[in-house]
């Protein structure tokens, strides 16, 4: 071998060893930032499930939530029908209850009301029709002052209206029934979004 082709060799293997260095540290290089892209995929896709699962509880929580509240007005809605449907059912019967019970329930309104000072009880034009006999004595003998039935009938279906100077009772089974049903819807309310 010749000093060239010595010095050429040397030149070629020095060249392939250099080579050599170059490639194992690119392949390092490669593994590196394989391993690095790896780690980060496998990272950003535990967050994205983390995510994607705090989503669905949330959304879950919020399907619930907004299933009870339906659920909730729709128990309110037939609990209120069941309640105008029993008080309308109350009004007819009071509307055609025997004279005899329908002027004691009078009486016991009236005599519940009772003040100390001269009233007067306003009724309906039926029930000025059928009025019992002894009806407005029989009041005022239990009352601390005598009590007046008005000659001029009320504008309303049954029940009275009660006036003691200032002071005026509506016994008109309309305002009787508004009220209760105001108490039973309010208790019923209270019951139901309370659980």
């Amino acid at each position: 071998m010749s000093g060239l082709d010595k010095i050429l060799a040397k030149i070629l293997a020095d060249a392939q060893a250099k080579g050599e260095l170059e490639i194992a540290d690119a392949q390092r290089k490669a593994d590196a930032f394989l391993s690095g892209d790896a780690a980060e995929a496998a990272l950003q896709s535990e967050n994205r499930i983390a995510e994607a699962e705090a989503e669905a509880r949330s959304h879950i929580s919020r399907s619930l939530s907004a299933a009870n509240l339906q659920s909730k007005r729709l128990l309110l809605k037939e609990r209120n029908r069941i309640i105008d449907e029993v008080l309308s059912d109350v009004k007819s019967y009071v509307c055609t209850m025997p004279d005899i019970d329908y002027f004691l329930m009078l009486k016991h309104f009236v005599l519940s009301h009772a003040q100390k000072e001269p009233g007067t009880l306003i009724l309906n034009k039926r029930d000025l029709a059928r009025l019992p006999d002894g009806f407005e004595s029989s009041l005022s003998a239990k009352m601390p002052v005598p009590l007046t039935i008005s000659g001029t009938p009320g504008e309303f279906d049954a029940g009275c209206i009660l006036i003691f100077g200032e002071i005026e009772y509506n016994g008109t089974l309309d305002a009787l029934i508004s009220e209760k049903k105001d108490e039973l819807r309010d208790l019923l309310n209270k019951q139901l979004f309370a659980e």
